[in-house]
């Protein structure tokens, strides 16, 4: 089984882009630098890069060896130290005759699964906001009204020990799989679960532009990058 996969970006309110994302055949990525750090267009780009380079790893593994190739940039390179990156992956991987999707999830990025008209949201983002209210220390709607509501309280390069969240699900043809940062999710919120569904026969590439276009026409505040994989036919890779 493949991936037919495609992704697209745009700097939307952003005077540089600080997303990078990678779509393949077996492994999807999306990475956002963290605003307000030195150098998040670097912590993504290598984080990407890195994931790249150890498909093949699990996505624990993965997640692990970025994050430690980002710390090992900001020591040799003082301008980027302090620097970080979210981190969302998709592998489509053979195991014990079995197809599977396996995923890693780091900040405040989005994965999405489509089957059908069913739409599922497979990540929980890693901030300020979300961990008061799974510590018992505030209220859904006090959360949302912290001043600091949206600092993530994890990232990639942004301690030695990194707790990616994981999940794997059976691959089934026809299910679509939405990377995304937040640029993209923030800015078309209800109107991003509509918008799916009506490109549900569209193919990826046409989905991701579209995806985007609409974002855009939005003026959003944040950089919005898409990447989708719709799993599909067969491969001889891991045959």
């Amino acid at each position: 089984m493949i991936f037919s996969a495609a992704s697209t970006t745009a700097l939307g309110g952003r005077p540089t882009n600080q997303d990078a994302a990678h779509a393949a055949e077996h492994l999807l990525a999306v990475a956002d630098g963290v605003g307000g750090a030195p150098a998040g267009e670097v912590a993504s780009a290598l984080t990407i890069r890195t994931v790249v380079e150890q498909h093949g790893h699990s996505p624990e593994g993965m997640v692990e060896v970025a994050n430690a190739a980002v710390l090992a940039h900001g020591d040799a390179e003082p301008d980027t130290a302090g620097m970080g990156t979210t981190l969302d992956l998709a592998v489509l991987v053979k195991a014990s005759g079995k197809w599977l999707v396996r995923g890693a999830h780091v900040g405040d990025s989005v994965t999405i699964v489509q089957s059908g008209a069913d739409l599922r949201v497979l990540t929980r983002g890693h901030t300020l906001a979300n961990d008061l209210v799974d510590g018992g220390h505030a209220t859904p709607e006090e959360a949302a009204r912290h001043p600091q509501r949206a600092a993530l309280v994890r990232a990639v390069g942004l301690e030695h020990a990194i707790r990616p969240d994981l999940w794997e699900l059976p691959a089934t043809k026809g299910d679509r799989y939405l990377l995304c940062t937040d640029g993209l999710t923030n800015t078309l919120g209800d109107n991003l679960w509509p918008l799916l569904r009506s490109l549900q026969g569209e193919t990826a590439e046409v989905c991701v532009t579209e995806l985007v276009r609409a974002a855009c026409q939005l003026s959003p505040k944040d950089n919005v990058t898409a990447v989708i994989g719709d799993v599909r036919g067969s491969s001889s890779w891991l045959s």
